[in-house]
């Protein structure tokens, strides 16, 4: 009989989680333009650098028709830390499920 693999036969390698706080602003094509001055999106994004993450963010931003002004932070997010701040745990949660979340 041949051997069968569960996956608690492979050890479970740890992706990081990055935080990343972009202020934004409409783009001309962002269909609410004259709504909206701008916004402050946080974003949890699971990724194996950095930069693929910020990458990550930085498209989905473009995607929905924003664009970044600036960045307000930047940092990797471990559950810990984002225990002292526990209204962003329910999204560092899910993005360990989707990979990633986006919050305006």
């Amino acid at each position: 009989m041949p051997e069968l693999w569960t996956l608690a036969d492979f050890t479970r390698v740890e992706m990081p989680m990055f935080f990343f706080q972009f202020e934004v602003r409409p783009k001309q094509t962002h269909p609410k333009r004259d709504q909206y001055g701008g916004a402050m999106v946080n974003c949890w994004v699971l990724r194996d650098t950095q930069r693929q993450a910020e990458a990550v963010a930085r498209g989905w931003i473009g995607d929905e028709d924003w664009r970044i002004a600036g960045v307000e932070e930047a940092m990797l997010m471990t559950r810990e830390g984002q225990s002292e701040h526990p209204s962003g745990m329910q999204y560092f949660e899910q993005a360990e499920i989707d990979r990633q979340v986006f919050v305006f």
